[in-house]
């Protein structure tokens, strides 16, 4: 038996040792022919007799030599970076080692598993069950929920079907028999790939500091081999973990420097790991919302460009690698986020993608690059956000991994399956390790905003020797949204996550009172806006409109539709301007607050509605700053998007108009002198919130990550 990995332990049977890479221990003969037996059937329960016919040998043992050697094995096996026992006790029935294998051990059995007649998904169901909407997901990382607008649509229960036929979803209900924690640095691990041949899992990693790397591991290890892994970093750069290619072990990565100037796409040749060879593939405009992926002959790089630059709604483009041209094989929708993941096939025949419309109830594609066709295999009847997408073993089916389940999609009869994991397994992404077992992550919108999102106050951000940043609250939980009050600069309300769900705070000179007792729901408060005689304060939950008024101190539902976002008081405070999603249409409706009524401002998308300093309606469109006419043909452009980093919306205050990006950087231009400065900080901005009083104070909401390990999951349908 070679080494294998066993949670921070690299174990050496042969030599009966242990190792950490810092610290090394000697295990007795009897300790390592234990933990090897254990590390044979992990996640089993062992009973004891068990243990004394494969260990002992002995017709009888006594108790203590049992207990006592358990014991010592858990000593032995206790490390810092575990936050679970090494070895759990199951009352009357036996012991299980819960650290699952990394090592050539682990990862063989696997492999041979997945090739061996196993049950191809999907499975049959044993009793009907109704689904229910899985929650809307939004990936913070890259600030979509903090620019002002987040669509959830109402708790939906859908009839399933007894029938695969007619496109209904059916559920089936998962036991997970095995649920290990299989990294363990601090920050977010994320995007687990595994590589075709199933012997390198990569991942990304982002760090406390705000760097971002990515590591590639060896899961089958050969003999005297130690189980090792390799990291992409610069200190100056973000690394962007894309996609392996097709029939290789080529890896697909998005290099951005930090100040948002350099990027491009690079392809990691890892077919002698742990060395590696590098070729850069194309230039790129930055970031964007989803990843990008190398056809099976290198020829090719299929990935999404925004409309506007970052955050705007994405087309799915093809670049020959060759030539240098570029095709856009699906524009990009008027509103919405447009091509998200997206993957290739096996075979490289078919690229499976995930179109997120205006109505952000995804419709799932396939093109396939020989016939130059798309196919719409599916349109979830409910709004989500989808980060992860995988193809079957077998090529059969699409997985698309949604928190508490992975719906499964048939890409000949277009079937739907729900499969409905455990209370407590949480999937938002995976990468398939064999048919019933998967290499995952937890990041989801709950996972990536509790905790993560805070508040911090900067005094003079354009002079960098004098200026000051300090975080509001201190207060466990996340915090999201802000406005400060237009009659006092020293009290603002905003929205926290501190009691297990998404109320209205208000600060007071200092002091922090809660205001609303709304259910507790995963869905933030991401959009506050106070009227100009300071006596209510409108925001969104939900796709709902709740005003709060501060003298009778009463919260006030107003609009029940599941639909508005992004609330902006009229100037005389009789009402407010709205961005609304119906259908496929995402626009401006004002909303008068006696008769209750909404007239519809604009007819060709529009959202994020301002007004300047000479009280005129400026709204966004596609990455361009408009000047409100008529809702149509007359609005004016004052603004287009020249950096793909930056937000493309522009906040104003007063005479002075700001934008930032997600790297942290942040400009200012006088609208009088168009004298414009810069700031770069230490943070990922998720929004800016200028303060109305004085244009030396700015508020911002920042990701602080948090902490997100991977894991590996088995499972088998509930009996």
């Amino acid at each position: 038996m070679d080494k294998m990995q066993l949670g921070p332990w690299v174990f050496t049977p042969s030599e009966y040792s242990m190792s950490d890479g810092a610290l090394h221990k000697e295990l007795e003969p009897l300790l390592s022919k234990l933990l090897l037996y254990f590390a044979a059937n992990p996640g089993k329960i062992i009973s004891r007799q068990q243990l004394v016919d494969s260990i002992w040998q002995q017709s009888y043992v006594d108790d203590n030599a049992i207990n006592r050697a358990i014991s010592e094995l858990r000593k032995a096996l206790q490390h810092p970076a575990l936050t679970q026992a090494p070895i759990k006790t199951h009352h009357r029935k036996g012991y299980s080692l819960q650290l699952q294998p990394l090592g050539s051990f682990a990862a063989n059995k696997a492999i041979a598993t997945s090739k061996a007649a196993n049950p191809q998904l999907p499975f049959q169901p044993r009793q009907k069950r109704r689904f229910v909407q899985l929650g809307a997901l939004a990936l913070l990382l890259l600030g979509l929920v903090g620019t002002g607008f987040y669509f959830a649509g109402e708790e939906t229960e859908l009839p399933l079907a007894t029938q695969q036929t007619d496109g209904k979803p059916q559920l089936i209900e998962l036991d997970v028999i095995s649920q290990q924690k299989v990294t363990w640095f601090k920050g977010i691990e994320s995007r687990p790939l595994l590589s075709p041949d199933k012997q390198l899992l990569a991942y990304s990693h982002s760090q406390p500091d705000g760097r971002i790397r990515v590591i590639v591991r060896e899961l089958g290890v050969s003999s005297g081999k130690l189980l090792q892994e390799v990291s992409l970093a610069d200190d100056k750069k973000l690394y962007s973990l894309q996609s392996w290619q097709p029939q290789s072990r080529n890896l697909l990565v998005q290099v951005v420097s930090k100040d948002g100037q350099q990027c491009e796409y690079l392809n990691y040749d890892f077919s002698q790991y742990p060395q590696y060879q590098v070729k850069p593939l194309t230039r790129c405009e930055g970031l964007v919302f989803g990843n990008a992926q190398q056809s099976a002959d290198g020829q090719t790089l299929y990935y999404s460009k925004g409309s506007g630059g970052m955050y705007t709604s994405n087309g799915l483009m093809a670049e020959n690698l060759t030539s240098g041209n570029i095709q856009t094989l699906q524009a990009a929708p008027s509103a919405g986020l447009g091509t998200t993941v997206l993957t290739m096939s096996a075979d490289g025949s078919q690229l499976a993608y995930v179109l997120m419309p205006e109505s952000n109830k995804p419709d799932i594609y396939i093109y396939e690059p020989a016939s130059r066709e798309h196919r719409r295999i599916a349109s979830l009847p409910v709004p989500l956000l989808l980060i992860g997408l995988e193809w079957s073993l077998d090529q059969q089916s699409l997985l698309l991994p949604g928190a508490d389940a992975i719906i499964q999609v048939n890409i000949v009869d277009k079937s739907l399956h729900v499969l409905k994991l455990p209370q407590g397994v949480i999937v938002g992404e995976l990468s398939l390790l064999a048919d019933n077992q998967a290499y995952i992550s937890g990041l989801t919108a709950g996972s990536a905003t509790q905790g993560a999102m805070q508040l911090i106050k900067i005094t003079r951000p354009f002079a960098e020797d004098v200026r000051q940043i300090s975080f509001l609250h201190n207060a466990a939980g996340s915090a999201l949204a802000l406005a400060v009050s237009p009659l006092s600069p020293d009290n603002y309300a905003f929205s926290a996550n501190w009691t297990g769900g998404w109320q209205l705070w208000l600060s007071r000179s200092g002091k922090n009172v809660q205001l609303t007792e709304l259910p507790n729901i995963e869905q933030p408060i991401n959009s506050i806006s106070w009227s100009g005689d300071g006596r209510y304060i409108a925001f969104t939950k939900q796709g709902n409109l709740y005003l709060y008024d501060t003298q009778r101190h009463q919260l006030i539902t107003k609009l029940e539709h599941n639909d508005v976002g992004q609330p902006l008081w009229l100037p005389d405070n009789s009402g407010l301007i709205l961005t609304r999603v119906q259908a496929n249409n995402q626009n401006l409706w004002q909303f008068d607050l006696v008769s209750n009524q909404l007239t519809q401002l604009t007819f060709s998308a529009g959202n994020f509605a301002q007004y300047d300093a000479n009280g005129q309606l400026l709204f966004h469109k596609e990455g361009k700053l408009y000047q409100y006419v008529d809702g149509a043909r007359q609005d004016i452009v004052l603004q287009e998007n020249n950096d793909a980093n930056y937000m493309p919306v522009w906040l104003h205050q007063g005479q002075q108009q700001y934008r930032y990006s997600m790297l942290g950087q942040i400009e200012q231009r006088n609208q009088t002198s168009d004298e414009i400065q810069y700031t770069q900080l230490p943070y990922q901005l998720m929004a800016v919130h200028p303060d109305p009083h004085n244009p030396e104070v700015l508020y911002a909401t920042v990701f602080v990550t948090p902490e997100l390990a991977l894991e590996f999951i088995e499972w088998q349908v509930k009996e």
